[in-house]
């Protein structure tokens, strides 16, 4: 079994309330990844689209805005998890 299969069943994704302090954290964790792996693949794709000079420029402006809107702690996570998520593949 999937570690997100039992965090994604109906009963449970239609409250979150109902989750216990644990599968509320492995949630977010989950979440947390998949972002990560979604902020990377946008990369990949802008550098194909654009080259990897405007691609990184990109990614400078998008991470400064998720540290305005975020914080500078959330930030750093996020970029920690890509490097990562890039690592594992």
């Amino acid at each position: 079994m999937k570690q997100t299969e039992s965090l994604t069943e109906l009963k449970k994704a239609s409250n979150l309330a109902t989750l216990s302090l644990q599968e509320r954290l492995n949630l977010r964790e989950t979440m947390r990844n998949n972002e990560a792996m979604e902020w990377i693949r946008r990369y990949r794709k802008k550098v194909l689209e654009e080259g990897r000079g405007e691609a990184q420029y990109w990614w400078q402006q998008t991470i400064a805005d998720i540290a305005k809107k975020r914080g500078q702690k959330a930030a750093d996570d996020l970029s920690k998890r890509m490097n990562e998520q890039k690592d594992k593949k």
